[in-house]
């Protein structure tokens, strides 16, 4: 199932990754799992020059991965600039909301951030993909504005404008890294098969999430 996303906007220094990394722990802590995109027009390089996966990338890799214990990381050549719609149904399956920072020429709902401090005015144009305003000036639009500093208001309009109606798989499943779609019935009987059997083990019937990895030996004839 595609998670609902939503776009945080506004004019350069308005503050849209100072409100997300408030954002982000506020949801998070009411048990959402969220994704983020950030857009940039131009090419960019998210390595730091002198560091080995930046060596490798520039003597010519195409993809570059850095892998550890707590986390990954993978720089890869692209011949296009994919589309949200692309990148969440490739790399965001296990999420519950992804936000995205820019994609305001989209048709996705989206969030203005303006501050009368940075900008004279918000950005023109605004059509009916415009759900909200976070501003140090309420009153001033048709629309549900928030308090810079109003973190739990937006969060509260948020899981109701985006989460009330959407039920997330309990169960979803990946082969060699791709996660495959599962129809209502194959999703409730697998969950409810691996379910039965895993929880009546030891130490396993108060398990939350239940992680099961197969490898399958090619060079292993069937018996």
């Amino acid at each position: 199932m595609t998670p609902p996303i939503i776009a945080l906007i506004g004019r350069p220094d308005s503050g849209k990754t100072t409100l997300l990394e408030k954002l982000i722990p506020e949801l998070s802590g009411r048990g959402l799992r969220i994704g983020t995109v950030k857009h940039h027009v131009h090419g960019f390089e998210m390595d730091r020059e002198g560091k080995d996966t930046w060596r490798h990338k520039r003597a010519g890799a195409r993809v570059v991965a850095l892998s550890s214990p707590s986390g990954l990381g993978v720089i890869r050549d692209v011949d296009h600039d994919h589309g949200i719609g692309e990148l969440i149904d490739r790399y965001y399956h296990d999420v519950d909301l992804v936000i995205a920072e820019g994609y305001k020429r989209t048709a996705l709902p989206k969030i203005e951030i303006f501050r009368s401090t940075a900008h004279q005015e918000p950005l023109s144009h605004r059509d009916n993909t415009w759900v909200a305003m976070v501003s140090d000036r309420v009153g001033e639009w048709d629309l549900p504005t928030f308090k810079l500093n109003d973190i739990t208001g937006l969060a509260d309009f948020i899981i109701t404008r985006f989460m009330a109606r959407t039920s997330r798989p309990k169960a979803t499943l990946l082969a060699d890294g791709t996660p495959v779609p599962l129809n209502d019935f194959v999703e409730t009987f697998l969950r409810q098969a691996v379910q039965g059997m895993v929880t009546s083990l030891k130490g396993c019937r108060e398990a939350r999430e239940i992680t099961i990895t197969i490898r399958n030996d090619p060079n292993r004839s069937g018996e």
